[in-house]
């Protein structure tokens, strides 16, 4: 998929109507400089370091968690993986939420 469809197609997941991990994600991927550079950058450093959510505290993150606590722990399960704190559990959750957006939009055969 070329870069302005991915664009757009990203924009179209930050307005589903319906919240999700992957609705909150593609908005927060927009507001980068080079939104499409997001996902080799959290695939080379990690959602954390990408993701500046270690500056948030822990009641912030909680609150995350809560919000998305269905999606979180449906991944977990799809994987099989299980982590010790809820921020752990998000932390994973966005990755590979990161990882399906990629995917949907196909950038793997741009490179």
């Amino acid at each position: 998929m070329n870069k302005p469809t991915a664009i757009e197609k990203l924009k179209a997941m930050a307005n589903e109507p319906k919240d999700s991990l992957k609705k909150f994600l593609a908005k927060e991927i927009l507001t980068h400089d080079e939104p499409l550079d997001f996902f080799s950058l959290v695939e080379k450093f990690g959602m954390e370091t990408v993701y500046h959510y270690e500056d948030l505290d822990e009641e912030v993150m909680r609150e995350f968690y809560n919000t998305y606590s269905a999606e979180i722990i449906q991944i977990q399960q799809e994987d099989n993986i299980q982590h010790q704190t809820d921020t752990e559990r998000s932390w994973y959750a966005l990755e590979r939420t990161a990882k399906k957006i990629n995917k949907d939009l196909d950038l793997d055969q741009e490179r």
